[in-house]
């Protein structure tokens, strides 16, 4: 059974936060400066990364409904069954259907409503369908997991949007397009008062929510934690090295997008990395691997 090292953990989630004050103090000073070096919007890399850089947060919905939907014999109770299949089954479909509701900002592709409630209805079912090919009993140690996520995704959004909506940062894309740098403010001023002005992104800058999704890709790191011989020192240092690596490069783009200037990624990224520390302790510290639920036929039986 896999226990946190506290000592391991303290280590490195304290050389994180150096390295995020560091960057942070840099930004402060030249954050305008940065984002003018490393404009350029019409790049591969920066379209590339605005349509792929937000799968990881919009997949979190489709996957959990899946495990959601075949833990429904966790519970004796056949009203309870019933709720869970069909919690998990609009979370599948319905994630799809969101998924496809972005249609060019995700995959790029111009599309009608109807063509993304069919998308979302045939990837939602194929996803059930596949979900029957995985055996029981991990499905049932992913139960916990799905829930965990879910959670993460949620406060992600809100801490997100509510921080959008107080600081009305202006983006560089904008000031560009006015041809003056004037709306630039600096991270730590807030410009609470201007939401009538938020319109298509527009004054939505700070944090960055495209690296704050990217960063959603951590959930990989949690899988260390439930699924036997991932909890080897070798893959879990692989994991975070992967997933760190895909967060940073996400929100390089982000600048270069001339969607954001530094400290907009500095903290997206960062902030939701500390939900997602946050959480997975609550959920699985101190050896917490065990994802029957409290109504289980195994634990009534023991």
């Amino acid at each position: 059974m896999f226990k946190f090292k506290s000592s391991t953990v303290i280590i490195v989630n304290a050389a994180a936060f150096l390295c995020f004050a560091a960057l942070l103090a840099v930004a402060s000073v030249y954050d305008l400066q940065i984002s003018r070096a490393l404009s350029d919007g019409d790049s591969f890399f920066a379209q590339f990364f605005a349509v792929f850089g937000e799968y990881p947060a919009y997949l979190v919905l489709p996957v959990a409904g899946v495990v959601i939907f075949y833990n429904h014999d966790l519970f004796d109770d056949m009203r309870a069954r019933v709720a869970i299949c069909v919690l998990g089954a609009a979370l599948s479909i319905g994630g799809w259907i969101f998924f496809g509701v972005q249609g060019t900002k995700l995959t790029g592709i111009p599309h009608l409503e109807g063509f993304a409630c069919m998308f979302g209805i045939m990837l939602g079912m194929l996803g059930l369908w596949l979900g029957s090919l995985i055996e029981r009993e991990k499905m049932h140690r992913l139960f916990k997991f799905a829930v965990f996520a879910i959670a993460f995704a949620a406060a992600s959004v809100v801490v997100m949007q509510v921080m959008k909506n107080i600081w009305c940062r202006m983006r560089y894309r904008d000031m560009l397009k006015v041809g003056s740098e004037d709306g630039f403010t600096p991270w730590y001023k807030i410009m609470f008062g201007r939401e009538d002005m938020i319109e298509d992104g527009d004054y939505t800058s700070f944090p960055s929510g495209h690296t704050s999704s990217a960063a959603h890709i951590f959930l990989f790191a949690a899988l260390c934690d439930i699924i036997p011989g991932w909890d080897r020192k070798g893959v879990r240092i692989g994991v975070n090295i992967g997933c760190t690596a895909f967060t940073v490069v996400v929100a390089i783009s982000r600048i270069v997008a001339n969607a954001h200037f530094l400290s907009d990624v500095l903290v997206g990224g960062y902030l939701t990395y500390l939900i997602f520390v946050a959480l997975r302790r609550a959920f699985f510290g101190k050896g917490k691997y065990n994802f029957a639920v409290a109504l289980s036929r195994e634990e009534k039986t023991e």
